[in-house]
């Protein structure tokens, strides 16, 4: 048995479009995010072009609200497609089939746009406050921790 599974970061560089297929009319919703990596030669920064896809329910939520620049977590499985072109040559693809997208930007802010250690701005995302990035996971908002657990009747578990 393998895995294929895969959580990465980066600010959206193309907008989300939303499709439906032809036959069962299931909502799919494609975009492209930049990832910045660090260049082992000389230090720099390369940035690297992943597709996005997101079926169904995530589709929809992903067109609403996913815009081009924001700054965003995705969660799901690596596929790699290679093909060949009309002019003969190889080519290879990487994409994500998300299962859950998370819009950072509302944490990460102006700050990530100026630079920066990854390290630092993942600091900056892990020490959010509760509730302050927009999740979309399989359709589904987050729950808030605090109304939970603020009855003290019951132990919710």
């Amino acid at each position: 048995m393998s895995l294929s599974k895969v959580v990465i970061s980066g600010r959206v560089v193309k907008a989300p479009e939303k499709r439906f297929t032809p036959n069962n009319n299931v909502a799919v919703t494609e975009f492209t995010i930049g990832v910045d990596s660090p260049n082992r030669q000389d230090g720099g920064v390369d940035t690297n072009f992943v597709k996005v896809i997101t079926w169904r329910d995530l589709a929809e939520r992903s067109a609403q609200e996913i815009k081009k620049g924001d700054y965003v977590a995705v969660d799901g499985r690596l596929q790699i497609n290679n093909y060949t072109t009309a002019e003969g040559a190889k080519r290879r693809d990487v994409e994500i089939d998300a299962v859950a997208v998370e819009n950072l930007s509302l944490t990460v802010g102006a700050d990530h746009s100026k630079g920066g250690d990854d390290e630092s701005r993942m600091a900056t995302v892990s020490s959010r406050p509760a509730g302050k990035a927009k999740s979309i996971v399989e359709g589904k908002e987050p729950e808030d921790l605090d109304a939970i657990f603020s009855s003290e009747d019951e132990i919710p578990f």
